[in-house]
């Protein structure tokens, strides 16, 4: 596999699960996979990062649906709601990820749609990626940073330094979350 350069000092993405599936109802037949997950998520193993979920949602709801969409070969670990004593908006789900994956949290990217994603994200001093496509989109998560929000899964690839997806408009981002930037001197789910 053939590692490509970034330009975020990145290790690992992990996702909510709301910003890879979508639908009316988690269990049921009318979860759907976003468009483009499968190229991004790709993308993001050719770039050499370790990827996870990380969600409130309960194994019993998860593991069914990853195996369904053939996701599960995709991700080195995934968190469930379940599965520890705390959940987000608490740090530990995220911190327990980062620590399986060997990766320090200002070194994963958190991939999300909800205040309370935002809020666990900051309390791991991990940098997130905010979805303008999942369940909780709608809610106004404006004085929570978050280094970007991006309209498609296939963004993080250009955000991330991938090569084959260079033309994608950059969105603003919260004059907060000036503090998660690194430029170094190289330059409805419901």
């Amino acid at each position: 596999m053939q590692v490509m350069s970034r330009n975020l000092p990145v290790d690992a993405v992990l996702f909510d699960l709301a910003s890879i599936l979508h639908g009316r109802s988690i269990a049921g037949h009318l979860t759907e996979l976003f468009p483009a997950v499968e190229s991004a998520l790709d993308g993001l193993r050719q770039m050499g990062l370790k990827l996870g979920v990380v969600t409130d949602k309960e194994a019993h709801q998860v593991e069914p649906l990853l195996q369904r969409f053939g996701l599960s070969v995709w991700f080195d670990i995934v968190v469930e709601g379940d599965a520890l004593a705390q959940r987000k908006p608490q740090p530990a789900p995220l911190l327990h990820a980062c620590e399986a994956l060997a990766v320090a949290p200002a070194h994963a990217l958190y991939v999300a749609d909800s205040a309370n994603d935002a809020l666990a994200a900051q309390a791991a001093g991990m940098p997130m990626i905010r979805v303008s496509y999942g369940a909780c989109a709608d809610q106004s998560i404006s004085e929570l940073p978050c280094l970007r929000v991006i309209d498609t899964p296939s963004e993080l690839l250009d955000l991330l330094g991938s090569p084959h997806h260079r033309n994608q408009p950059e969105r603003a981002m919260h004059p907060e979350a000036a503090a998660y930037r690194h430029d170094g001197p190289a330059g409805t789910y419901a």
